[in-house]
């Protein structure tokens, strides 16, 4: 075994199974970027998470350009459509 393995295999990831908490009778949930809350309960702090990665799941759907088909009539960088589109009339 290499001693990069040994190293590698000491390393501690955080799991997601551990986003709640409760401080001072308040909930809270924590992401990679910070700690959410205070909630009344456990159950708003996870319906709170559900909301929050609902948004980042349609931000990313957003960011995400659909490929779409291109219409070889419609092409507009091709110059002589516009005539062909002319001579049509």
């Amino acid at each position: 075994m290499r001693e990069s393995d040994e190293t590698e295999s000491a390393v501690r990831y955080f799991r997601s199974g551990h986003r709640y908490f409760c401080m001072d009778g308040k909930w809270y949930f924590s992401t990679r970027e910070s700690e959410e809350g205070p909630f009344s309960s456990r159950e708003a702090a996870e319906a709170a998470l559900e909301r929050y990665l609902n948004s980042l799941e349609m931000l990313k759907k957003l960011q995400t350009p659909e490929k779409v088909e291109k219409d070889p009539d419609v092409d507009r960088g091709d110059p002589t459509i516009w005539d062909r589109q002319i001579d049509a009339i």
